[in-house]
């Protein structure tokens, strides 16, 4: 029976230095800078009036322990899981404000966890528009209909 040979190729040279963990890309941070420098450069004088809730924020530390810590005195100060990504301090519509849940581009709605869903129907029962979106074209669009009443 023929078996046929096989061959080792080397493999391509890391662009790292030995031991270099390769860096984690934050597709939601990129689009979330991204918004902030449009709504900044479209609507300056409402700049302050939309700001980031970082609840997922990456906890600094250097140990586990470190990192647990800073968590637990977050959550003791009124962290809450779910919290929407983003909030427009404007009255529009009949709203008292949006709050925005920012995903990366082509996520789906399956990645909006149980607890951001909960606080999304929260918002809503409470009188605030709140929706998610993949991406920073698609939240553009939901910011400009709500401020124009459309939404």
């Amino acid at each position: 029976m023929y078996k046929p040979k096989l061959y080792k190729y080397k493999k391509a040279p890391s662009p790292r230095k030995a031991g270099e963990k390769k860096p984690r890309e934050n597709k939601e941070h990129d689009e979330q800078v991204a918004l902030f420098k449009w709504w900044a450069s479209e609507y300056p004088e409402y700049y302050d009036l939309m700001f980031s809730i970082p609840n997922g924020a990456f906890l600094g530390g250097k140990t586990q322990k470190a990192r647990a810590t800073n968590m637990n005195n977050l959550k003791a100060e009124g962290l809450l899981p779910g919290v929407s990504d983003i909030f427009l301090m404007m009255a529009r519509g009949g709203y008292h404000g949006l709050f925005l849940e920012l995903k990366a581009p082509l996520m789906t709605y399956s990645k909006v966890s149980i607890p951001q869903r909960e606080h999304i129907a929260r918002a809503i029962e409470q009188g605030y528009h709140a929706d998610w979106c993949a991406g920073e074209m698609c939240a553009r669009d939901l910011i400009i209909r709500y401020l124009n009443g459309e939404v």
